[in-house]
């Protein structure tokens, strides 16, 4: 049974431990932002279905919209689990694409640059959290020069409500709610996401919630109603009816032609 991790298991804004991971760890979701740090070992780690090495300077960096599990793992880890402020703006821009990477890959001088930044935050992070987040940066930045966003320049307000869906969207949250969240009039942040995005709030936070949706159908087991729950809708039928005007088939039916897929 897939779990959804919730936010409380942080004990505040940060948290990290290294840990020896073996064995399986079951698919599950979780309700904030996680880096996966492989220190050494081997293994799988399946994000969205898609199957992934553990293997030795290998970094996976998650959102609250993916969901993962490891299989067959035996491997030293370093984990870091947070929440998005509104100075995490390297990691609103990972989000901007649909294609950002989940998974890193370094050589030993970058990998041994990485791990000594995330054992001091590991040491550190429940007596002095302003420098947590401040390690944390440093690898957001690391990251950041892997990535390649080219010319593409996004206000930083448009950044930090694309944070705030990404960690509220199985919320009830609306464009006032993200707003107000951010000292903003609802028209202003709607006028920012059609200059930016492309389309208006709403739709943006449509495709957040049924892209999850879809990934739950085709690699999870979850009951659909649990993935209506899950994706931010609170409706079923309303879910159900919306979900076969956007895809041109039931939760359902999609879910059997992604399962058939597989075989």
């Amino acid at each position: 049974m897939i779990r959804l991790r919730k936010i409380q298991e942080l004990d505040g804004v940060i948290s990290a431990s290294r840990k020896h991971f073996y064995g399986d760890a079951s698919p599950h979701l979780h309700e904030f932002f996680e880096i996966e740090f492989v220190i050494d070992g081997s293994g799988k780690c399946i994000v969205d279905g898609q199957e992934y090495e553990l293997k030795k300077n290998t970094l996976f960096l998650l959102s609250p919209a993916n969901t993962h599990e490891i299989r067959k793992a035996n491997a030293e880890l370093i984990n870091v689990m947070f929440l998005c402020d509104s100075k995490q703006r390297l990691f609103s821009q990972l989000l901007m694409s649909h294609d950002h990477s989940i998974c890193f890959e370094f050589d030993d001088n970058d990998g041994a640059f990485l791990y000594s930044l995330l054992s001091e935050l590991v040491s550190i992070h429940k007596d002095d959290v302003e420098y947590a987040l401040m390690l944390l940066d440093c690898v957001l930045h690391k990251l950041d020069r892997v990535e390649s966003y080219g010319n593409q320049t996004v206000l930083p307000y448009v950044q930090k409500a694309i944070l705030y869906v990404t960690e509220n969207f199985r919320n009830c949250i609306t464009l006032s709610d993200t707003a107000a969240h951010l000292g903003l009039s609802s028209p202003y942040l709607s006028d920012l996401f059609v200059k930016h995005i492309g389309v208006n709030f709403k739709v943006y936070l449509d495709n957040v919630r049924f892209s999850h949706a879809k990934n739950l159908l085709t690699f999870t087991d979850l009951q659909i109603s649990e993935i209506c729950r899950n994706s931010g809708f609170e409706d079923y039928a309303n879910f159900s009816r919306r979900f076969k005007h956007i895809c041109g088939m039931t939760p359902t039916e999609y879910r059997k032609r992604t399962k058939d897929r597989e075989f």
